[in-house]
């Protein structure tokens, strides 16, 4: 009898459950669009950022000197000598 009552409810979930998929309206759920949106705008950004890193690269940009001790190496031999 448990197993009785057990199967029943058990279509009642499956049956709400579901019901509440509606498939057949071909319409699609606000999270479903919400989604498509996201992809679509990730998908976008993604071709901005290639399309830019694409542009820098072909740009000829000269090198930034990052050489925190250039001043020491290119003093003169005289101020050297003299401290």
């Amino acid at each position: 009898m448990r197993y009785l009552y057990a199967a029943a409810i058990l279509a009642a979930l499956a049956g709400s459950a579901h019901a509440q998929m509606d498939m057949s309206s071909g319409q699609k759920t606000p999270l479903q669009l919400k989604y498509e949106r996201e992809e679509q705008e990730q998908k976008e950004n993604e071709r901005q950022y290639n399309a830019t890193m694409k542009r820098l690269k072909t740009q000829n940009v000269a090198p930034a000197s990052n050489d925190p001790w250039r001043k020491v190496r290119q003093q003169p031999a005289s101020d050297t000598a003299k401290r």
